[in-house]
């Protein structure tokens, strides 16, 4: 799909529903462009179309991340009509709409080939470049070629042109950095929500937008002069907006900081909040530097969190598809090693700690039944002589120093039950952890060969020279007869 199409094909509808959608859509996006434009003029700040608070930015690049690059005609008789019905002249309001238009294609362009487009929420990377690349960058393209059309239409006095150009710049910028992730936060939870961060309790939603309220009417909603009224206070709204963003991600960062930038832009307009003390042009464009900061550091707070959160959850999801892996494979094993009779153990020669597996347990003549076992226990059932020499291999292996991992030569020794039968069983030492280069881990393997030992016992009396006739081999099964005639001598 090409990055200036940001609507599922397969989602668009075809013929006459899909001409009624775009006259919808358009309808919708002009009004919404409109009316929040006239209320942004309402602040205008040293000309009549400059504005320090420009929500209509922030509402045409979430529509066009939303939606589809179709839209911009909408935008474009938005910021027309805004502009036409402040000034009166045909002319700079063109002007003026083809650089807020030209600023939401720019904007919504850069957040979908740099920032996620739609998840730029999603991390702190995509938020970061959201804010310099859709914030900062595209609104020069609005406030160059509007300052340009103010001015060429003598609007607007050559010698104030940077007077007018950062104000205009700012409240673009910060329009987009506050008002399009609101919206696509919205958009977001109630469509494909983003993975949840945590189930909190009902009244936390509503006691941390009540107490982020409370402060910021604390701060904001005072007489500039009042005791503790100066710049220190504003700074007790930032706890709970942090909260939120921590607590319930994007949508909770920019509805907190939405919350504060009203009751702040409303308190400073009518001469109350810290912003007040200066003249009301310089404090808007003080007061949006102030929550611009806010709202940047609540996105890229609530985008750390749910990153990892996300990391989390699949780091989860891995780990138990690791763990019905492993089950299964260690389920496998043990069969293979239950049908052939071989059981493994281990040793840890600092806690003297022995495991055994379940197939060492029966091969030892214990059944299904389980106990705790440490050395003395492993061996009581091996013939003392051989008990012996087990026990010295276990301490050469575990005096050497070779620093390296080994597997020594497979021994056979004499299991001796208490109802007197006696199997032999075949085993294996291997060095498996080596800590400063000598062994402190073992692990081994038994095999119960008692019916081959049994078969090689025979053998080797057939092969003596008093072996009895070949018509009284007993038991021995007669598939191995061939081969023990044919066996070299």
């Amino acid at each position: 799909m090409e990055p200036w199409r940001t609507e599922d094909p397969g989602r668009v509808p075809n013929g006459r529903g899909r001409w009624v959608r775009l006259a919808l859509s358009l309808l919708v996006l002009g009004a919404a462009y409109f009316l929040s434009g006239k209320v942004g003029l309402f602040l205008a700040v040293g000309n009549a179309s400059v504005s320090a608070v420009w929500p209509p930015t922030g509402i045409a690049i979430a529509a066009l991340l939303l939606g589809d690059f179709s839209l911009w005609p909408a935008i474009f008789a938005g910021a027309f009509l805004v502009n036409l019905t402040t000034t009166g002249d045909v002319t700079s309001s063109l002007g003026i709409a083809t650089g807020n238009t030209l600023e939401a294609v720019v904007g919504a362009y850069l957040a979908l080939r740099f920032a996620g487009g739609k998840r730029l929420l999603a991390t702190p990377r995509n938020v970061a470049v959201f804010a310099l690349l859709s914030g900062f960058l595209a609104a020069t393209v609005a406030a160059t070629i509007g300052t340009t059309s103010l001015t060429l239409a003598h609007l607007a006095a050559p010698s104030n042109f940077f007077g007018v150009w950062g104000p205009w710049w700012l409240g673009d910028a910060i329009g987009a950095i506050e008002v399009t992730p609101l919206i696509l936060a919205v958009a977001q939870g109630f469509g494909r929500p983003y993975p949840a961060l945590s189930v909190p309790a009902r009244w936390e939603p509503f006691g941390v937008g009540a107490v982020t309220v409370a402060l910021a009417l604390v701060v904001f909603a005072r007489p500039p002069t009042t005791a503790l009224g100066g710049y220190p206070l504003i700074f007790l709204v930032v706890p709970p907006i942090i909260w939120a963003a921590v607590r319930f991600g994007p949508l909770g960062a920019v509805g907190s900081v939405s919350a504060v930038s009203v009751i702040a832009i409303v308190a400073t307009v009518t001469g109350n909040g810290p912003f007040a003390t200066l003249p009301l042009g310089v404090s808007l464009v003080a007061l949006r530097i102030f929550i611009g900061s806010l709202a940047i550091t609540a996105l890229l707070v609530a985008a750390e969190v749910l990153q990892h959160h996300r990391l989390e959850s699949e780091l989860n999801h891995t780990r138990k598809e690791l763990q019905r892996m492993l089950q299964e494979r260690t389920a496998q094993l043990d069969a293979a090693k239950s049908l052939a009779a071989v059981g493994t153990w281990s040793y840890e020669a600092g806690s003297e700690k022995v495991v055994w597996s379940a197939e060492m347990y029966r091969i030892l003549g214990y059944g299904d039944a389980r106990f705790p076992v440490d050395l003395e226990k492993s061996v009581e059932r091996l013939a003392p002589a051989d008990r012996i020499v087990f026990l010295e291999e276990l301490r050469g292996v575990l005096a050497s120093s070779e620093g390296r991992t080994v597997s020594l030569p497979e021994h056979r020794y004499r299991v001796e039950f208490p109802n007197g039968e006696r199997r032999t069983v075949l085993s294996q030492i291997a060095v498996t952890v080596i800590e400063n280069g000598r062994p402190v881990r073992l692990s081994g393997t038994v095999q119960d060969i008692s019916e081959r030992q049994r078969i090689e016992d025979e053998l080797r009396r057939l092969r003596s020279p008093d072996a009895p006739d070949p018509g009284k081999l007993g038991d021995i099964p007669m598939w191995m007869i061939p081969w023990m005639d044919n066996s070299p001598q």
